[in-house]
């Protein structure tokens, strides 16, 4: 099955006599929104990645819809850094990944033992996964930010994390970029 999806990609994505590619994004939905099932699970390392939807986001009102969490790309890694993006790139889309699943992780112990069990960090971390989901992933629908005002939204929003929890931040872009250090 893997070798047949890969060769009706690579068919698609030719067109005889002409300059250019296409692109193409297909769409599953499975019963029950099960990712793991075979066809979107070999999907997505035939197009090196895949970007899924969140029903409970769109239900919040955030459009794009996307939920980050097990959306992935196996091409980015090679595609960001000082030559390509920007220095800190790699840096930070690992903290706001890891911040915002710590968060998400921290709604659900909040539904069983209330926020005033948790400790300062889990109280920034909880209110990092609301913000990030309002100021990060909402975006107008005529919104068109670069990459580099992507990362200042990053730091902007990082900044409401003690700096002591950024621990997958190198202290050279914390000096260099964090809002706190940039006045």
């Amino acid at each position: 099955m893997y070798t047949d999806l890969a060769m009706l990609y690579e068919r698609a994505g030719i067109v005889k006599g002409k300059k250019g590619s296409i692109t193409q994004f297909p769409i599953l939905t499975m019963p029950g929104d099960d990712i793991t099932h075979p066809i979107p699970d070999l999907s997505g390392y035939i197009t090196e990645g895949q970007i899924v939807i969140s029903r409970e986001l769109h239900q919040q009102g955030i459009y794009p819809p996307i939920n980050v969490l097990p959306s992935l790309s196996r091409l980015m890694g090679s595609c960001i850094g000082a030559e390509t993006t920007r220095e800190d790139h790699k840096s930070v889309s690992d903290q706001m990944y890891a911040a915002y699943a710590q968060g998400r992780e921290l709604r659900g112990l909040v539904a069983i033992v209330g926020e005033d069990a948790l400790n300062e960090r889990d109280k920034q971390l909880l209110d990092f996964s609301g913000v990030f989901e309002d100021r990060f992933l909402r975006q107008s629908r005529d919104e068109d930010r670069s990459i580099d005002e992507t990362l200042d939204l990053c730091w902007e929003l990082m900044s409401s994390i003690d700096t002591k929890y950024l621990v997958r931040l190198d202290q050279k872009w914390i000096e260099k970029y964090h809002p706190d250090n940039k006045a």
